[in-house]
């Protein structure tokens, strides 16, 4: 059996490109890949890396930086 890898910068085209893809001879299966979930520690290491993260002093200071 031989596999073919598609890569779609929008992920709109998806739909109409499966269809397209089924409608050929020998084509046996299409199926997409999931996308893992990240564990919610694995979400709060991302969000200290990309900088989503807030530092306070005190419970005050936290309310005035979310509140303005």
């Amino acid at each position: 059996m031989t596999q073919l890898v598609i890569t779609l910068k929008d992920e709109s085209y998806l739909p109409n490109i499966r269809r397209i893809v089924k409608s050929l001879v020998g084509v046996e299966k299409v199926s997409t890949p999931r996308k893992k979930r990240l564990s919610p520690y694995e979400q709060a290491q991302l969000d200290v890396k990309e900088g989503r993260v807030y530092e306070a002093k005190d419970v005050d200071d936290l309310f005035k930086q979310i509140l303005g």
